[in-house]
């Protein structure tokens, strides 16, 4: 039987004053690389969820983030590996977003998320913020 890695990643959708919703791009260089996601990251043993997004918000983007409140989750499984994902709504508390790891960022509006390559466990978020399933 084939060991089976299972990670909790953390994930923000966060909007400007316009209603647009922040992306990042991967690295190309990593799991999943150059395709756009919500920011976040892997949550450290131990780590609350909240906590481990604040954390890789700062870390990543430069920002502290409050109000944060759970949308939804989903599951991500391909060979030997198994990703869940939590996603959270999230509001800039302090900062300027800074792509601090060299990773592009763009702000988009929500009916424009489907144009972007994003990873297939985001499929239903970004079909949700969309406004193209119900809530």
């Amino acid at each position: 039987m084939t060991e089976v890695q299972s990670i909790t990643v953390v994930a923000a959708v966060i909007r400007d004053d316009h209603g647009n919703i922040l992306l990042a791009r991967r690295p190309k260089d990593r799991h999943m690389g150059g395709l756009w996601e919500f920011p976040g990251g892997k949550m450290d043993a131990g780590e609350a969820p909240e906590e481990a997004l604040r954390r890789e918000l700062s870390e990543e983007l430069g920002v502290s983030v409050g109000h944060l409140r759970p949308i939804t989750f989903a599951v991500h499984q391909e060979s030997g590996l198994r990703i869940l994902l939590l996603f959270y709504s999230a509001e800039i508390t302090s900062g300027t977003v800074t792509a601090r790891e060299g990773q592009d960022v763009a702000w988009v509006a929500p009916d424009r998320l489907p144009a972007f390559e994003m990873p297939p466990a985001d499929a239903d978020l970004i079909d949700l913020l969309a406004g193209h399933s119900p809530p």
